[in-house]
């Protein structure tokens, strides 16, 4: 159904831009509407819509005189480095959080457990008390993309967070959730969304003063790299990372240019 609306969005939005019948669309209009969204879009998003277009006006072609597909140039992004964090943005970050504050502690858990798990932060939010295993310091979660059932491990670090948090999380009867967000009202909804995470990690950053382009997945790059790096296997890593196939870890595993650069320095 996402998919679908997707696509309807980016034809209307199509539509209302060029704003004439199919068959009337040159290649003008296309370049037009491109220009339009480079203006408001990312590469890649604009990459997207066009290939919509592309696909769109392909499958009509037969039937309605218009433009050929093949005269559409769908524009290439280019493919973004995969940020990791490293420990020093992690305690950089955690520095800042107060340890008496609710909302804050939650959102030291939050970091902590991204950097434990490398989990997706639809998952952390997915997060029920319920299915905490206290006494070993693990939870029971369903991986968001293929739906099977794994467990995230954490550390005595993250154990203590927890603990300082849980007691007053007990006290506010909302949900089953474990992390739950914060109304400007000032109460407390059922759950934590992803969309709320990514707006408090802008702000923590902030506060930290890191200003390199991290975001809540660096997270899950950064742990994945660092299971790498402890010799473990690739299955074993695909196992942990809830990954169906170990090539879906290929770009977790490309390097940046400093990491090239002391790999580099290192075997001369």
């Amino acid at each position: 159904m996402s998919s679908a609306r997707d696509y309807l969005n980016s034809l209307n939005k199509f539509q209302r831009i060029v704003d004439k019948p199919l068959e009337e669309v040159r290649r003008e209009d296309i370049i037009k509407f491109r220009n339009i969204l480079n203006m408001s879009y990312a590469p890649k998003a604009v990459e997207h819509h066009f290939n919509i277009l592309h696909c769109f006006i392909k499958f009509w072609n037969p039937e309605v005189n218009c433009i050929s597909h093949e005269r559409i140039e769908i524009p290439k992004a280019r493919s973004n480095p995969r940020l990791t964090i490293t420990e020093t943005e992690h305690k950089q970050m955690l520095s800042v959080l107060a340890e008496n504050d609710y909302n804050e502690l939650q959102k030291r858990l939050c970091l902590q457990l991204f950097w434990d798990s490398g989990c997706r932060v639809g998952e952390l939010c997915s997060i029920n008390l319920e299915d905490i295993d206290f006494d070993n310091r693990k939870v029971k979660i369903f991986t968001e993309k293929t739906k099977k059932e794994r467990v995230l491990f954490w550390s005595e670090d993250t154990h203590k967070t927890l603990c300082k948090m849980l007691p007053i999380r007990w006290e506010i009867k909302r949900s089953k959730a474990l992390l739950i967000g914060l109304y400007n009202s000032g109460e407390y909804s059922d759950r934590l969304t992803p969309k709320s995470i990514q707006r408090w990690f802008k702000e923590i950053k902030y506060r930290a003063h890191i200003t390199r382009r991290i975001v809540p997945h660096s997270y899950r790059h950064s742990r994945i790299q660092r299971w790498v790096g402890s010799g473990i296997s690739l299955i074993e890593v695909s196992y942990l990372s809830g990954h169906q196939n170990i090539s879906s870890l290929e770009h977790y595993m490309r390097l940046g240019a400093t990491q090239v650069e002391a790999i580099a320095r290192k075997a001369m």
